[in-house]
Protein backbone atom coordinates (compact mmCIF):
# COMPACT_ATOMS: atom_id res chain seq x y z
CA UNK A 1 0.00 0.00 0.00
CA UNK A 2 0.97 3.47 -1.04
CA UNK A 3 0.45 5.94 1.75
CA UNK A 4 -1.09 9.04 1.13
CA UNK A 5 -1.72 11.34 3.60
CA UNK A 6 -1.02 12.40 7.29
CA UNK A 7 -3.03 12.25 9.99
CA UNK A 8 -5.07 15.63 11.28
CA UNK A 9 -4.96 16.86 14.82
CA UNK A 10 -7.32 18.31 17.06
CA UNK A 11 -7.42 21.28 18.49
CA UNK A 12 -5.23 21.70 21.95
CA UNK A 13 -3.92 24.38 23.70
CA UNK A 14 -0.27 25.48 22.88
CA UNK A 15 2.22 28.11 23.00
CA UNK A 16 3.00 28.42 19.42
CA UNK A 17 1.36 29.84 16.80
CA UNK A 18 1.87 30.99 13.11
CA UNK A 19 3.78 34.14 14.00
CA UNK A 20 6.14 32.54 16.74
CA UNK A 21 6.70 29.74 14.15
CA UNK A 22 7.74 32.28 11.40
CA UNK A 23 9.88 34.08 14.16
CA UNK A 24 11.69 30.77 14.94
CA UNK A 25 12.47 30.18 11.83
CA UNK A 26 13.87 33.91 10.82
CA UNK A 27 15.57 33.64 14.46
CA UNK A 28 17.03 30.65 13.05
CA UNK A 29 18.19 32.29 9.60
CA UNK A 30 19.57 35.11 11.03
CA UNK A 31 21.95 32.71 13.83
CA UNK A 32 25.70 32.49 13.41
CA UNK A 33 25.30 29.04 14.27
CA UNK A 34 22.92 26.62 13.45
CA UNK A 35 24.57 23.20 14.91
CA UNK A 36 21.26 20.46 14.89
CA UNK A 37 20.33 19.37 18.40
CA UNK A 38 20.37 15.28 17.83
CA UNK A 39 18.17 15.22 21.37
CA UNK A 40 15.25 17.52 19.63
CA UNK A 41 15.53 15.42 16.72
CA UNK A 42 14.58 11.87 19.01
CA UNK A 43 12.24 13.61 20.02
CA UNK A 44 10.90 14.97 16.54
CA UNK A 45 10.68 10.77 15.60
CA UNK A 46 9.38 10.09 19.10
CA UNK A 47 6.51 12.93 18.19
CA UNK A 48 5.68 11.29 14.84
CA UNK A 49 4.73 7.93 16.90
CA UNK A 50 3.09 9.35 19.86
CA UNK A 51 -0.71 7.80 20.22
CA UNK A 52 -2.82 11.00 20.63
CA UNK A 53 -2.40 14.44 18.43
CA UNK A 54 -2.25 16.33 22.01
CA UNK A 55 1.35 13.78 22.93
CA UNK A 56 2.73 14.58 19.37
CA UNK A 57 2.20 18.40 19.91
CA UNK A 58 3.71 18.52 23.38
CA UNK A 59 6.56 16.53 22.04
CA UNK A 60 7.32 18.68 19.33
CA UNK A 61 7.08 21.84 21.05
CA UNK A 62 9.56 20.62 23.65
CA UNK A 63 11.55 19.67 20.27
CA UNK A 64 11.33 23.36 19.07
CA UNK A 65 12.50 24.57 22.81
CA UNK A 66 15.82 22.68 22.13
CA UNK A 67 16.34 23.32 18.95
CA UNK A 68 14.18 26.34 17.04
CA UNK A 69 15.68 25.65 13.50
CA UNK A 70 14.67 21.83 13.59
CA UNK A 71 13.32 21.93 9.95
CA UNK A 72 11.33 18.69 10.62
CA UNK A 73 9.69 19.50 13.35
CA UNK A 74 8.65 23.03 12.40
CA UNK A 75 7.08 21.19 9.16
CA UNK A 76 5.27 18.86 11.20
CA UNK A 77 4.52 22.09 13.51
CA UNK A 78 2.89 23.68 10.35
CA UNK A 79 -0.29 21.87 9.65
CA UNK A 80 -1.90 22.11 13.06
CA UNK A 81 -1.76 26.51 12.97
CA UNK A 82 -4.17 28.10 11.15
CA UNK A 83 -2.20 29.47 8.72
CA UNK A 84 -3.29 31.59 5.32
CA UNK A 85 -2.10 30.04 2.50
CA UNK A 86 0.02 33.21 1.89
CA UNK A 87 1.55 32.48 4.95
CA UNK A 88 2.28 29.35 5.04
CA UNK A 89 4.08 29.69 1.25
CA UNK A 90 5.94 32.49 3.22
CA UNK A 91 6.72 30.54 6.11
CA UNK A 92 7.88 27.54 3.49
CA UNK A 93 10.01 29.51 1.56
CA UNK A 94 11.65 30.93 4.87
CA UNK A 95 11.68 26.92 5.67
CA UNK A 96 13.63 25.69 2.81
CA UNK A 97 15.92 28.40 2.90
CA UNK A 98 16.75 27.42 6.40
CA UNK A 99 16.96 23.52 5.65
CA UNK A 100 19.47 24.29 2.65
CA UNK A 101 21.80 26.54 4.63
CA UNK A 102 22.00 23.55 7.45
CA UNK A 103 22.94 20.98 4.70
CA UNK A 104 25.52 23.62 2.76
CA UNK A 105 25.86 24.33 -0.55
CA UNK A 106 29.01 21.75 -1.14
CA UNK A 107 26.15 18.82 -0.15
CA UNK A 108 23.94 19.97 -3.45
CA UNK A 109 26.27 19.74 -5.91
CA UNK A 110 28.36 16.21 -3.91
CA UNK A 111 25.07 14.74 -3.51
CA UNK A 112 23.15 15.73 -6.46
CA UNK A 113 21.55 12.55 -8.26
CA UNK A 114 20.90 10.28 -5.17
CA UNK A 115 19.56 13.57 -2.67
CA UNK A 116 17.21 11.68 -1.17
CA UNK A 117 19.88 8.57 -0.06
CA UNK A 118 20.96 11.01 2.78
CA UNK A 119 19.04 11.20 5.94
CA UNK A 120 20.52 14.99 6.55
CA UNK A 121 19.17 15.68 3.43
CA UNK A 122 15.79 14.31 3.44
CA UNK A 123 14.41 17.79 6.14
CA UNK A 124 14.96 19.63 2.94
CA UNK A 125 13.43 17.51 0.58
CA UNK A 126 9.98 17.17 2.81
CA UNK A 127 9.84 20.98 2.78
CA UNK A 128 10.40 22.01 -0.47
CA UNK A 129 7.62 19.41 -1.64
CA UNK A 130 5.43 20.96 1.04
CA UNK A 131 5.76 23.98 -0.67
CA UNK A 132 5.53 22.85 -4.26
CA UNK A 133 1.77 21.47 -3.14
CA UNK A 134 0.85 24.49 -1.27
CA UNK A 135 1.87 26.87 -4.54
CA UNK A 136 -0.57 24.43 -6.11
CA UNK A 137 -3.21 24.34 -3.77
CA UNK A 138 -3.01 28.72 -4.26
CA UNK A 139 -2.80 28.58 -8.37
CA UNK A 140 0.81 28.80 -8.65
CA UNK A 141 1.10 26.43 -11.05
CA UNK A 142 4.35 27.28 -12.60
CA UNK A 143 5.92 27.89 -9.66
CA UNK A 144 5.09 24.32 -8.32
CA UNK A 145 6.13 23.32 -11.47
CA UNK A 146 9.72 24.98 -10.96
CA UNK A 147 9.68 23.42 -7.39
CA UNK A 148 9.07 19.61 -8.72
CA UNK A 149 11.58 19.47 -11.34
CA UNK A 150 14.26 21.19 -9.37
CA UNK A 151 13.95 18.56 -6.52
CA UNK A 152 13.79 15.48 -9.44
CA UNK A 153 17.12 16.79 -10.99
CA UNK A 154 18.56 16.60 -7.15
CA UNK A 155 17.08 13.02 -7.08
CA UNK A 156 15.75 11.33 -9.92
CA UNK A 157 14.54 8.49 -8.17
CA UNK A 158 11.78 10.06 -7.39
CA UNK A 159 11.27 8.81 -3.91
CA UNK A 160 8.66 11.11 -2.56
CA UNK A 161 6.36 10.40 -5.52
CA UNK A 162 6.78 13.81 -7.09
CA UNK A 163 6.45 12.69 -10.99
CA UNK A 164 2.94 11.98 -10.21
CA UNK A 165 1.88 15.58 -9.18
CA UNK A 166 4.14 16.80 -11.74
CA UNK A 167 3.36 15.39 -14.78
CA UNK A 168 -1.00 16.72 -14.64
CA UNK A 169 0.57 20.11 -13.77
CA UNK A 170 2.63 20.00 -16.96
CA UNK A 171 -0.03 18.91 -19.14
CA UNK A 172 -2.31 21.29 -17.29
CA UNK A 173 -0.03 24.55 -18.66
CA UNK A 174 0.89 22.82 -22.11
CA UNK A 175 4.33 22.01 -21.26
CA UNK A 176 4.10 19.30 -23.60
CA UNK A 177 7.85 18.52 -24.17
CA UNK A 178 8.65 18.59 -20.68
CA UNK A 179 5.23 15.83 -20.16
CA UNK A 180 7.25 13.82 -22.74
CA UNK A 181 10.25 13.82 -21.24
CA UNK A 182 9.01 12.97 -17.94
CA UNK A 183 6.80 10.26 -19.31
CA UNK A 184 10.07 9.03 -21.11
CA UNK A 185 12.16 9.35 -17.96
CA UNK A 186 9.89 6.66 -16.35
CA UNK A 187 9.04 4.28 -18.64
CA UNK A 188 7.39 1.39 -16.59
CA UNK A 189 4.80 4.09 -14.94
CA UNK A 190 2.26 4.25 -17.79
CA UNK A 191 1.31 0.65 -17.05
CA UNK A 192 1.43 1.16 -12.87
CA UNK A 193 0.49 4.75 -12.35
CA UNK A 194 -3.00 6.33 -12.87
CA UNK A 195 -1.47 9.47 -13.17
CA UNK A 196 1.24 8.85 -15.86
CA UNK A 197 -1.60 6.29 -17.58
CA UNK A 198 -4.15 8.79 -17.58
CA UNK A 199 -1.65 11.71 -18.63
CA UNK A 200 -0.50 9.83 -21.76
CA UNK A 201 -3.96 9.74 -22.99
CA UNK A 202 -3.92 13.58 -22.53
CA UNK A 203 -0.32 14.52 -23.83
CA UNK A 204 -1.32 12.32 -26.75
CA UNK A 205 -4.59 14.15 -27.28
CA UNK A 206 -3.12 17.42 -27.32
CA UNK A 207 -0.10 16.29 -29.71
CA UNK A 208 -2.71 15.51 -32.83
CA UNK A 209 -2.12 11.82 -32.49
CA UNK A 210 -5.73 10.54 -32.51
CA UNK A 211 -4.93 6.92 -32.89
CA UNK A 212 -2.01 7.01 -30.00
CA UNK A 213 -4.74 8.46 -27.90
CA UNK A 214 -7.31 6.00 -28.31
CA UNK A 215 -4.72 3.55 -27.59
CA UNK A 216 -3.53 5.25 -24.30
CA UNK A 217 -6.72 5.06 -23.20
CA UNK A 218 -7.41 1.89 -23.56
CA UNK A 219 -4.17 1.17 -21.06
CA UNK A 220 -5.35 3.60 -19.07
CA UNK A 221 -8.74 2.02 -18.94
CA UNK A 222 -7.28 -1.39 -18.26
CA UNK A 223 -5.16 0.63 -15.47
CA UNK A 224 -7.56 2.23 -13.40
CA UNK A 225 -10.88 2.20 -14.67
CA UNK A 226 -12.30 4.37 -11.83
CA UNK A 227 -10.32 7.89 -12.94
CA UNK A 228 -12.65 8.75 -16.17
CA UNK A 229 -15.66 9.34 -13.86
CA UNK A 230 -13.13 11.97 -12.32
CA UNK A 231 -11.91 13.83 -14.71
CA UNK A 232 -15.41 13.81 -16.57
CA UNK A 233 -17.12 15.34 -13.69
CA UNK A 234 -19.29 12.53 -13.18
CA UNK A 235 -18.44 12.39 -9.29
CA UNK A 236 -17.47 14.59 -6.90
CA UNK A 237 -13.98 14.26 -5.42
CA UNK A 238 -14.24 13.66 -1.76
CA UNK A 239 -12.74 16.17 0.63
CA UNK A 240 -11.29 13.48 2.89
CA UNK A 241 -8.06 11.44 0.91
CA UNK A 242 -7.56 7.65 1.37
CA UNK A 243 -5.22 7.08 3.93
CA UNK A 244 -3.24 4.32 1.76
CA UNK A 245 -3.78 3.10 -2.10
CA UNK A 246 -3.10 0.50 -4.53
CA UNK A 247 -2.48 0.98 -8.25
CA UNK A 248 -5.72 0.19 -10.28
CA UNK A 249 -7.72 0.70 -7.05
CA UNK A 250 -10.65 3.38 -6.29
CA UNK A 251 -8.68 4.79 -3.84
CA UNK A 252 -5.56 5.36 -6.03
CA UNK A 253 -8.28 6.83 -8.71
CA UNK A 254 -9.52 9.74 -6.05
CA UNK A 255 -5.73 10.60 -4.94
CA UNK A 256 -4.94 11.93 -8.36
CA UNK A 257 -8.57 12.69 -9.61
CA UNK A 258 -7.86 16.47 -8.60
CA UNK A 259 -4.94 16.92 -11.01
CA UNK A 260 -5.80 15.26 -13.48
CA UNK A 261 -9.24 16.92 -13.79
CA UNK A 262 -7.41 20.18 -13.91
CA UNK A 263 -5.04 19.64 -16.59
CA UNK A 264 -7.71 17.92 -18.86
CA UNK A 265 -10.35 20.81 -17.67
CA UNK A 266 -7.95 23.03 -19.20
CA UNK A 267 -8.40 21.62 -22.78
CA UNK A 268 -11.92 21.26 -23.36
CA UNK A 269 -11.30 19.65 -26.83
CA UNK A 270 -9.71 16.68 -25.05
CA UNK A 271 -12.49 16.47 -22.64
CA UNK A 272 -14.87 16.73 -25.14
CA UNK A 273 -13.28 13.56 -27.12
CA UNK A 274 -13.14 11.47 -23.93
CA UNK A 275 -16.61 12.18 -23.24
CA UNK A 276 -17.06 10.82 -26.43
CA UNK A 277 -15.47 7.78 -26.61
CA UNK A 278 -17.82 4.36 -25.64
CA UNK A 279 -17.09 2.55 -22.11
CA UNK A 280 -16.75 -0.72 -23.26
Amino acid sequence: MISSSDDQSKSTPRAFSPRALLRSIERSLAAKSDAPSAQAQELYYEAMDAPTAAKRLRLLEQALTLDPGDVDVLLALLPHEPFALGEEIECLQLLVQLAARRLGQDVFQELKGTFWGFHETRPYMRARARLAEILRRAGRHEEAIAEWQAMLELNPGDNQGLRYMLLPALLRGNHLEAARKLIAAYPGEVGFSAAFAWGQVLERFLSDDAPGAAAALKVARKQNPHVQVYIKGHREIPKIMPEAYSPGSKDEAICFAEGLRSAWEKHPAALAWLVAQPVK
